[in-house]
This record gives structure tokens, C-alpha cells and sequence, in this order.
């Protein structure tokens, strides 16, 4: 009979390749195209039972079938009388990448071919953090998740010149996706920008994201190092004596202190900078806005009017605080938006609770949901339950509100200098927190939300060469600005300022 003739099992040619979560096809067929319909037909990976799927006495053995793969198979059967069949796995997971045998017997007779499946995953969009590193550079560590098989990883500078790692690592999760971290240390201030890629060699694709670094990075660091170095120096040079040894033991004392201060400052342009990768577009919600405040500009800007609108009384509207929120909420993440004062002498600005009290005059604390600094009565003050001062060098024109949720962190800048005004004690969040804003007399003379500008980071996915490629990824660009600009890290049009006082200023 033709059917228990002798045939051979025919199976791929070349490895079958697949991305996580898709469905695959594992076809075989006879040769010659004899009918497989009563045959024993079985998929197995290291042993022939259970096995990934089994076909027998013309229908499925669901008793012989691996528990993983239980619910994740299809037999494809539409022309098993030519021979011809397939299995279908559903929902592929890294776990199902290898080595598969078809196998097809009738009777005594018995043939198999081999398939070869190839698993692959495309991580995520790398994020590149960064911060001081010792005395001499900048520490920067790029990471991202997702990844099958292992990806390789390379910084380069601008010239395309590879840069030596400090640290490498590829940690599968419970799923065997990969997580990759690798960090450089800057310590070149002509550096300019650098990148990192982190390449699936099995997809030939690769993910690139760019950086800038200013250089006034490094000239925060080098003139103290330098200053350092002369004193070494002197310090070499002392005769041992009482007096010597006393300046001695003052100098280093003073050094130790400029160190710790310069650092500090260091460390806050860092996390300044790295607040503006969650750059976020702001606008504000009239349903709230207190009556004599007129909100114009797109909801972008908004003045305190000297006779009130008529406007319907809601409950989520201030009637006696001069306020308005922000349309957005949080509820997670890190958020980052800026707001140009100008030269207004009475303002207040931060986050709040969605619930606080809208209605009357309950002060603007921690305690009662709000996070905010201002300035009043020619004084910058936290809005703390005492009133905390804000010293600050100069009036500066537009402030920066840095939240970040799970960290229980708000945190102003001074967009001016580019430096520090305050943070808030660490807080435990929960509900959702929406941008604030207040202003204490009138004026033509507005607040205006900034629009926002694109972060530094650009993420580029490369097929070969520059083919498929997935733009900028942090935020979107303002007007006039092109995506992926690798020098919008230094961006001067923004500004800063505080809250909160003990002296001469109302209990808000």
C-alpha cells in the first residue's frame, strides 16, 4: 500500500525566527505528498514524550502534551491528506527557543526533521542616568530592559570612537528577558555628547540614545582640583612645627568644607538637568480658577483682575485664594514643567493634592496638601508649616517644579543659574497631586506656563545601518526646536522661585 510506503519527513531549511509575544508556525510535510491522517504525529523539544503537541488516532492527545505548552498550540491540519501540517505556538516566550523534532510514523515506520527556532526581543528605549563621579568626571550609566538574546552594548563619543566601560551587566528577569546596564565615566570636558547602542545581534537592530554634557559640568569641578593640587603642594613644603601644622589642620578643614559645598552644587545641577528628561506640557483649568483671576494664552497665562468674572460656583473652584490648578494630574512618575515670573513681586507656585480645601483660607502647608514656594513682602519663603527663607543670589525670572512621585520628593529650581532652591522633606504621596498657582495682588503683568522643550536623550532604532529608525522618546519638542537636538540640554529660557516665610507674610 502507498501509505506504508517509505517516506521522509521534510521540515525548514533555515532557522524560523520570531519576536516575543507573536505567534510561529512550525511546519514539516512528507515526502512523498502522502496522506498524514492516520499517522502519529508529534512536536517534541529534548524527549519524545509529553511532548509540545501530539496528533493520534486522528485527534489531538492533550494526556501527552507539556504543561507549559498546554492552551499555546494549534494543529494546522488543512492539507494533512498532501502531507503537509504544522503546529502552531501561540504567545512565544524566550523559554520556547531551540531545537524541535517533527516526527511522523505509521505503523513501523517512522521518520523525523529537525527545526530550528529562533526567539528574539527588542528591549525597551534605553535611559541614560547620570551623576558626579568622585572628584574627577562624570559618572553615566545607560539601561534597558527586554532584551533576548544577550545584546551587546558599546558607548561612543562624537567622532564614533568606542569608549572603555566601567561596568557591564545582563540580567534575565523571570520571563528571560534581559536587563542590560553599562556605565562610562566621563572625565573629558570637549566631550561634547556621547552615545549609548545596545545592539540584538540576532535582529542585526540596535537602539542608540544621545547625550549632551555641558562643559560647565567640568568647570564646576576643575578650578577646586586645581586649588587642591596647589595646596598639596604647599602642604609638602611646610617645616614640621606647631604653627605650621595648626594652618595645616585649618586649610584642609576649609578645603574639605569648599569640597562638600562645591559638590553639593554639583550634584544639584545634575538632578536639575535630569529633571528636564520629564519635561511635561502644563496648562491650566479654569473650572478651578478663582474668580478674578483671568486665564488667557491657551490656558498658558493667567493675571489677577481687579473685578471678578461671572463664573458658575463649583466645588473644585478657590473662592478665596487667588488660585488656579494645573489641568493635569499624577498619580506616578516624574514630572518636570517651568514658569516665567518675570518681574512680579507676589506669587506663589508647586503642587497640591487634587482634594485640598478650596474654600476659605486653610494655609498652604504640607499638612493641608500643598507643596509650594513664593514670593512676598520682597522675601522668598518655602511654604512650610514655620515659613522657611529662601536665600537666593538674585531675582530669578522663571522657576522649575521638579515632582517626583514615588520618591516623595518637590523640588524648585532657579532656571536663571541653574541652581538649587529648595526640596521638601521627603512625604509619602498618594491620589493624584496637580500643578499650583497663585498670585497675591493685581497687575497686567501675567504668570505664564513655559512650553515645553525636547530633553536630551534621542532614541534611535538602527536596522544594518540607518534604516528603521524610532525618534526621540522623552518629550516632545517645543516650537522651533528640532527633535533630537543633542545640545537642548543647555536651554536658557526658563526661570524659578520660592515659598513661604515667618516674617511679614500672610499665613497662606
Amino acid at each position: 500500500m502507498l501509505d506504508s510506503a517509505r517516506f521522509d519527513v521534510i521540515g525548514p531549511t533555515k532557522p524560523i525566527q520570531v519576536m516575543v509575544g507573536e505567534d510561529v508556525d512550525l511546519p514539516c510535510h512528507l515526502s512523498p505528498n502522502i496522506s498524514a491522517e492516520n499517522m502519529e504525529l508529534r512536536w517534541y523539544r529534548n524527549k519524545i514524550s509529553p511532548a509540545v503537541y501530539v496528533y493520534q488516532k486522528e485527534k489531538d492527545q492533550e494526556r501527552e502534551q507539556i504543561k507549559e505548552y498546554q492552551g499555546r498550540t494549534t494543529f494546522v491540519r488543512d492539507n494533512i491528506t498532501e502531507g503537509n501540517v504544522a503546529v502552531t505556538i501561540h504567545n512565544v516566550r524566550v523559554s520556547d527557543d531551540g531545537q524541535y523534532r517533527c516526527f511522523f510514523k505509521d505503523d513501523q515506520i517512522y521518520e523525523e526533521a529537525i527545526i530550528e527556532l529562533k526567539v528574539a526581543s527588542l528591549g525597551s528605549d534605553p535611559h541614560i542616568h547620570m551623576e558626579a563621579y568622585g572628584d574627577e568626571g562624570i559618572l553615566l550609566e545607560c539601561t534597558s530592559a527586554g532584551w533576548y538574546p544577550v545584546p551587546q552594548v558599546l558607548w561612543r563619543n562624537l567622532k564614533g570612537e568606542m569608549l572603555p566601560l566601567l561596568s557591564v551587566s545582563q540580567t534575565p528577569n523571570g520571563d528571560g528577558l534581559i536587563t542590560v546596564k553599562a556605565s562610562v565615566v566621563i572625565r573629558d570636558h570637549s566631550v561634547g555628547s556621547v552615545s549609548c547602542s545596545i545592539r540584538n545581534p540576532l535582529l542585526n537592530l540596535e537602539k542608540v540614545v544621545r547625550i549632551s554634557i555641558p562643559g560647565r559640568f567640568f568647570s564646576r569641578l576643575s578650578p577646586w582640583m586645581m586649588s587642591v593640587a596647589v595646596i598639596l603642594t604647599a602642604l609638602g613644603l611646610l617645616t614640621i612645627g606647631a604653627i605650621f601644622f595648626i594652618w595645616k589642620l585649618q586649610r584642609n578643614n576649609r578645603e574639605k568644607e569648599n569640597k562638600s559645598v562645591n559638590k553639593e552644587k554639583f550634584q544639584e545641577e545634575l538632578r536639575w538637568e535630569k529633571a528636564q528628561l520629564h519635561a511635561v506640557d502644563i496648562t491650566l483649568d479654569p473650572d478651578t480658577a478663582h474668580p478674578y483671576l483671568l486665564l488667557y494664552e491657551g490656558l498658558k497665562s493667567f493675571r489677577l483682575e481687579d473685578t471678578p468674572q461671572k463664573l458658575p460656583d463649583k466645588p473644585e473652584r478657590f473662592d478665596s485664594w487667588p488660585c488656579v490648578l494645573g489641568r493635569e494630574g499624577f498619580t506616578s512618575g516624574k514630572h518636570y514643567w517651568e514658569v516665567e515670573v518675570g518681574d512680579r513681586t507676589d506669587w506663589a507656585i508647586g503642587v497640591c493634592k487634587e482634594n485640598v480645601v478650596k474654600k476659605g483660607f486653610d494655609p498652604m502647608t504640607p499638612e493641608n496638601g500643598f507643596w509650594a514656594v513664593e514670593l512676598y513682602g520682597n522675601g522668598y519663603w518655602a511654604l512650610t508649616p514655620l515659613r522657611t527663607p529662601l536665600p537666593l543670589k538674585g531675582p530669578p525670572c522663571y522657576i522649575g517644579v521638579f515632582l517626583d512621585y514615588e520618591s516623595g520628593h518637590i523640588s524648585f529650581y532657579d532656571i536663571t543659574n541653574a541652581s538649587h532652591i529648595y526640596t521638601f522633606p521627603q512625604a509619602s504621596f498618594s491620589g493624584t497631586l496637580r500643578p499650583f498657582f497663585c498670585l497675591w495682588s493685581c497687575g497686567k503683568k501675567p504668570l505664564t506656563i513655559c512650553p515645553i522643550f525636547s530633553g536630551p536623550d534621542e532614541v534611535t532604532v538602527i536596522a544594518n545601518a540607518p534604516v528603521l529608525s524610532k525618534e526621540s522618546l522623552v518629550t516632545p519638542t517645543s516650537e522651533g526646536a528640532t527633535p533630537g537636538d543633542a545640545d537642548t540640554l543647555q536651554r536658557s529660557n526658563s526661570k524659578l522661585f520660592p515659598i513661604q516665610s515667618n516674617n511679614g507674610a500672610p499665613d497662606h
